[in-house]
């Protein structure tokens, strides 16, 4: 069983090996998404409980959320929103203030009965309080982001060559805790910068959260910890900046946000996992607070020693105030979990050899993943996960689910499907 990179130098050696040389293994390598299309959003596997739909539209769609277990909104490339009402048999597209545009919509959170906040990448969020009828929409000053999020060379930039997905700048996720009360997390180039702070020259802040608690009609940008230490490189006692990628929040306020950056070379790796305990309360860092640095030195002080390691995935979800998950570029095609709110991380195989992009947990211990190549896998204890179905060929990048049984996902050319 091969385990995650987490609290394993060799293996998170070999991990950025893999990622940086291509030197073999379904985990380390982008797969190929499917290329037979009949329809939009119509390629088909071995669905098992999945059942794909036609979407309507050939558009990539990134991100789905719904306000019931028949009511969702799907968002991608070009403006483009789709909505149901029947439970994914039918999708339709739905107007708003982007649609046909060069913008992409990369990510949505919905409160029911009828509140919907999405990104539009790289500094908008549309906001509709009425399922959809009307949306307005908020522009976030993010200096040095930039328009081409499609560019192969933008930070952190595949380390292979051109990428399927959207580089991972400006708004990256959007959570809710109600209705009025949500937060956004941007990530601007520095975030991704190898040097430790200070670094002269920095285009703007490296990251941002960002609080509404009006619905959406102000956004207010919040307090965060300035720098995090380091693991398994030479780093020494440095602190340095951190990106922002995920976001996720409860119905109690406690929201947790975090991000990761491999600096390159022996320059070692910064994970960040940040934490606020209610709406407008200070965040904290969960992770490698001070230094000195790398993080392992303070690891082998602890008493007793503690279950897992510092971590961050790419995206993750907290579904539980103890219990958080996710996925990452950097341990493959591994699903890593936190039994502490996201301090420390353990991790282990998610059940498919593709890599996986996406995540939703409808209970404490019920997740399930999406990624490359149509499949889909899930977990009923939280550790051990397997196959799920795969309804599609093509790669997958969002993911929701109403219960533990109905879930959506979505993905490359329009594609959606539904598990009921």
């Amino acid at each position: 069983m091969r385990r995650s990179l987490i609290g394993l130098p060799l293996a998170a050696a070999c991990v950025v090996a893999v990622l940086l040389a291509g030197c073999g293994g379904s985990a380390g390598t982008p797969a190929v998404a499917g290329s037979s299309a009949p329809g939009p959003g119509s390629s088909r596997a071995a669905a098992g409980p999945w059942r794909a739909a036609d979407s309507g539209t050939r558009q990539p769609l990134y991100a789905v959320a719904c306000l019931s277990a028949l009511r969702c909104e799907a968002v991608g490339a070009a403006g483009t929103i789709r909505t149901t009402a029947d439970g994914g048999v039918t999708w339709h597209a739905q107007a708003n203030p982007l649609q046909g545009s060069a913008k992409i919509l990369y990510r949505i959170a919905c409160v029911a009965p009828s509140s919907c906040y999405v990104i539009a990448r790289p500094d908008t969020i549309l906001v509709t309080h009425d399922g959809g009828v009307t949306w307005g929409s908020h522009v976030l000053p993010l200096p040095g982001v930039g328009a081409n999020l499609t560019s192969g060379a933008c930070p952190p930039g595949p380390p292979s060559g051109p990428s399927v997905q959207p580089c991972r700048l400006g708004l990256l996720d959007i959570a809710c805790v109600s209705a009025s009360i949500c937060y956004a997390a941007a990530t601007a180039p520095a975030g991704y910068m190898a040097g430790p702070i200070p670094v002269p020259g920095q285009a703007g802040p490296p990251n941002a959260i960002w609080m509404t608690g009006d619905g959406g009609a102000s956004w207010t940008r919040q307090p965060i910890p300035p720098g995090v230490g380091c693991v398994e490189g030479d780093c020494g006692s440095l602190l340095f900046h951190y990106p922002l990628e995920w976001v996720s929040c409860l119905g109690s306020g406690l929201c947790r946000a975090g991000g990761a950056e491999f600096l390159g070379g022996n320059s070692g790796i910064i994970y960040a996992v940040i934490a606020s305990a209610r709406p407008g309360a200070p965040w904290t860092m969960l992770t490698c607070t001070q230094p000195p640095a790398p993080c392992t030195n303070a690891l082998a002080t602890e008493k007793p020693a503690p279950a897992g390691a510092a971590f961050s995935p790419d995206a993750g979800v907290c579904p539980t105030s103890a219990r958080c998950y996710g996925v990452a570029s950097l341990s493959g095609n591994d699903v890593n979990w936190s039994a502490d709110g996201g301090k420390y991380w353990l991790g282990g195989p998610s059940g498919a050899s593709s890599i996986r992009n996406a995540i939703a947990c409808p209970a404490a211990r019920t997740c399930y993943t999406a990624g490359d190549r149509g499949t889909i896998t899930r977990t009923v204890n939280g550790t051990a996960w397997v196959a799920d179905g795969r309804p599609t060929t093509r790669d997958l990048y969002g993911i929701t689910c109403v219960d533990a049984v109905t879930c959506y996902a979505v993905g490359d050319g329009g594609t959606i499907v539904a598990r009921r």
